[in-house]
């Protein structure tokens, strides 16, 4: 009898697996769906989480509740408006500076067309579509970007919602502080997981100003444009794991493939894969991958996963929503087991530990 009841709850468990990898499945498709919606609203969420440490400090120095959050509210508010500053006024620059880009590109394709023809490439038609396509990208590239910033309204009605979210962060703490005594276990989860991202920011926020101040000062010291700007998304663009610190200076390398040729272009291009190569051997994995549990496999595929749900904030937010993922899934008994395909150590009671 208990030998049909364990050959007879196989079929069931995996059928339940089925069933919710199926809901998770069609969850995701939803979201997709949503993102215009949706990936504000959950980059509120762990901004409100990532901030509410410095608004308890500001309340601990003196300061009332509200003087605080009002203080903070304007920090931020500076802080976008200097990055609204900073990318108009450099993508402004950029569009005037295209023209010596495009003179510089053709002699520079004319002299690789005149070295690939005397070993008997022909490829004269390719190179010269190339650069007419490339302009026409890149100007494309600069209306697309000036269009999104200009709409101020949505985003001062998402900081708006930050900002509540910040003002009713010390009721939510206290009711899950209430749960967590009570023995609820999403509230420990929760609880669990506001600490990892915390923790996981702070730590990476530091790492990325160093490695942008590296690559701005590399990048004013070969005087190729706009390094400051350059600087500032790697800052930003380090968020996301792998890949983030490449992307920021794909760039800054093609401006100075134009500007001084190859080799310059080369130099910088090897030195911003050794600081990603750093902070992917030597930051992520004691921080992210040990300090969080998360098997680098897994922080790779949130990327992949998440990028496609949310787009652009998906690739910001890609392991603050797998470690979301994972505290829901531990938060049930029926789901527990589907969270150790998400922990490096394959045990929740070390996880527990570390955090």
């Amino acid at each position: 009898m208990a030998e049909e009841k364990k050959t007879g709850g196989r079929p069931m468990s995996l059928l339940r697996s089925i069933l919710i990898a199926t809901a998770l499945i069609i969850l995701l498709l939803g979201m997709r769906a949503a993102q215009d919606l949706l990936a504000p609203i959950f980059l509120d969420a762990v901004l409100a989480i990532l901030f509410t440490p410095l608004l308890r400090w500001l309340e601990r120095k003196g300061l009332p509740g509200w003087l605080a959050l009002i203080v903070l509210t304007l920090i931020l508010v500076a802080f976008l408006l200097l990055l609204i500053f900073v990318v108009v006024i450099s993508l402004s620059q950029l569009e005037t500076r295209l023209p010596v880009y495009q003179e510089l590109l053709i002699q520079r394709m004319a002299a690789l067309e005149k070295a690939l023809a005397s070993v008997g490439f022909n490829v004269k038609n390719g190179l010269n579509l190339d650069i007419s396509n490339q302009s026409t990208l890149v100007r494309t590239a600069i209306t697309t970007a000036t269009n999104l910033l200009s709409n101020l309204a949505g985003v001062f009605f998402y900081l708006f919602l930050l900002f509540l979210m910040l003002a009713s962060s010390k009721d939510l703490a206290r009711k899950v502080r209430a749960r967590q005594a009570e023995g609820n276990l999403f509230a420990q989860r929760f609880s669990t997981y506001a600490g990892q991202i915390q923790k996981q920011y702070r730590i990476q926020a530091l790492s990325n100003f160093l490695c942008a101040l590296g690559i701005t000062i590399e990048l004013l010291f070969f005087r190729v444009d706009f390094a400051f700007l350059w600087g500032f998304l790697a800052f930003l663009l380090a968020f996301i794991p792998n890949i983030g610190l490449i992307l920021a200076t794909l760039p800054a390398i093609m401006i100075a493939l134009i500007l001084y040729g190859p080799i310059t272009a080369l130099i910088i291009a090897a030195i911003a894969v050794l600081v990603n190569a750093a902070m992917d051997n030597l930051v992520t994995p004691r921080f992210m991958g040990t300090g969080l549990n998360l098997p680098m496999l897994a922080i790779f595929l949130s990327f992949l996963i998440w990028s496609w749900v949310f787009g652009f904030a998906g690739a910001l937010l890609a392991v603050p929503a797998t470690l979301l993922v994972r505290a829901l899934l531990r938060s049930r008994p029926e789901t527990h087991h589907l969270a150790l395909f998400l922990e490096k150590n394959g045990s929740s009671a070390q996880t527990e530990n570390q955090a």
